[in-house]
């Protein structure tokens, strides 16, 4: 009995979020006056890449886990994932994340719904990969823009960002310690070599087992969470929350000028917030240390914004709602946090 009221509430929950999508299409298709190229560039363009970076990762998924490979990609971070007492499962997502965040999230959950890690140790591997992992995924890109432009100065952002991401990853490991059993040898590696039975299904089974069971949830919560994102934009909701939060920021550990630059990274983008820092930097307006306050604060601002904006689908589609709704939650508070505790180390410890 509970099984048919489980599969029934499967059924009625998958018809209202089709629905639900119905219904933003419509939306979206009235609010930009039926421009069908808009709709295709603006939301099938980026969703279909999206599920074809889930799909991949699916796909190497189960070749890892019918190869029986995931001991090696996990090598790589094992050490570190033992201290905080997390299985080969988070070493290979942890792994994969410096490449891709949602590779990362998409193994962590398909490994949760496998049965293969709890549901705390996906919450901890989750939070751990927006640590270090999250952090060297940008760096070349945030490189490339801010030290070019306020040079000392972004020098030491990077190395006030890359405190924070080191504070989160130990914070995280701390947790796992705490809150996790150990895992014993053989769960370790678990998980790594499968069962004799996991190893004898074939790459293409368990793929088309993961692409009917993972793939279709995940697109199910991500394809209208994704328009509705987009809707908002175009309603003007996040220029009107950007605007507001620069409207009300007040603080003095920096001059009335060095607010332009956190209200450039908030409304505009960060490149416009570190050219603005640039060109007061060489007016003399903001010293280095003033610099690098007004870009960080700019950062921990704006970051959150942009997370609602951007990571926002692709959590509440990989996972669940409120899964994916808790880990965006969770995870951009350790960032706010350890970002402040960073700059604090940094307020101390430079001479003014």
């Amino acid at each position: 009995m509970s099984s048919t009221n489980k599969a029934l509430r499967r059924k009625i929950n998958t018809l209202l979020w089709l629905l639900f999508a119905v219904s933003l299409l419509c939306v979206l298709l009235w609010k930009t006056n039926f421009d069908i190229v808009f709709i295709g560039t603006r939301v099938f363009g980026p969703l279909t890449r999206l599920m074809a970076i889930m799909a991949l990762t699916l796909f190497l998924t189960a070749v890892i886990e019918a190869k029986g490979w995931s001991h090696v990609v996990a090598s790589v971070s094992r050490p570190l994932m033992r201290l905080g007492n997390l299985s080969d499962w988070s070493a290979t997502a942890f792994t994969t994340a410096f490449l891709s965040g949602i590779a990362a999230n998409t193994i962590l959950w398909n490994a949760y719904k496998e049965g293969k890690i709890s549901k705390r140790e996906m919450f901890l591997s989750a939070l751990l990969n927006v640590g270090l992992p999250s952090y060297f995924l940008h760096l070349p890109v945030t490189f490339a823009i801010i030290v070019p432009l306020v040079q000392q100065a972004g020098v030491l952002y990077m190395a006030v960002t890359f405190l924070a991401a080191v504070i989160r990853t130990a914070v995280v490991i701390l947790a796992g310690r705490i809150l996790l059993k150990r895992p014993s040898k053989t769960t370790c590696h678990v998980n790594s070599l499968s069962d004799s039975s996991s190893k004898q299904k074939s790459i293409i089974g368990l793929f088309k087992k993961y692409l009917t069971k993972r793939l279709s949830s995940i697109a199910l919560y991500t394809v209208p969470i994704y328009m509705l994102v987009v809707l908002l934009r175009l309603s003007g909701f996040f220029e009107e929350l950007q605007h507001m939060t620069a409207h009300i920021l007040q603080i003095k550990a920096i001059p009335v000028e060095g607010i332009s630059v956190v209200v450039f990274s908030i409304i505009a983008e960060f490149t416009a917030g570190a050219a603005a820092a640039g060109a007061m930097l060489q007016e003399g307006i903001l010293t280095i240390k003033e610099t690098v306050i007004a870009l960080v604060l700019g950062n921990i601002i704006a970051t959150p914004i942009r997370a609602l904006r951007h990571q926002l689908p692709r959590y509440l589609g990989i996972y669940t709602p409120a899964t994916g709704l808790s880990l965006l939650l969770i995870g951009q508070l350790l960032r706010v946090v350890s970002v402040i505790a960073a700059t604090g180390i940094f307020v101390v410890l430079y001479p003014n």
